[in-house]
């Protein structure tokens, strides 16, 4: 590989579009194939840059990964729904959730009357 076949982070986040600061992290976290450190300075294979896809960011990402994993609690019960009790042992657990939620909703409400 040669020198001009690598990037700094500086040009990696114009390319991306990104801050600095987002793709030095994506260094660290091994996101960006091939990345690595002289001193301070990271350098990256430029075709890492070219061909990275940017995936959700933020609660965007948060809330893909949260759906994924419901979809895949949904097919698990769906798969394994023949087991009565463990299916009644989740909705126990869902209702006492929402049930706890519940209150706490009701104590925030009680709170902003008590406060106006």
């Amino acid at each position: 590989m040669d020198i001009k076949d690598l990037v700094s982070v500086e040009e990696a986040a114009k390319i991306l579009g990104y801050r600095k600061s987002s793709v030095a992290l994506l260094c660290r976290q091994g996101k960006l194939e091939g990345a690595f450190r002289i001193g301070h300075q990271w350098l990256i294979p430029r075709t890492t840059i070219e061909n990275y896809e940017k995936g959700p960011q933020g609660f965007a990402a948060i809330w893909k990964r949260r759906r994924e994993a419901e979809i895949a609690a949904d097919e698990e019960i769906a798969e394994g729904s023949d087991d009565k009790e463990n299916l009644e042992r989740e909705i126990l657990a869902c209702m006492r959730t929402l049930i706890r939620k519940f209150n706490r909703l009701e104590k925030i409400i009680a709170q902003e009357k008590n406060q106006a």
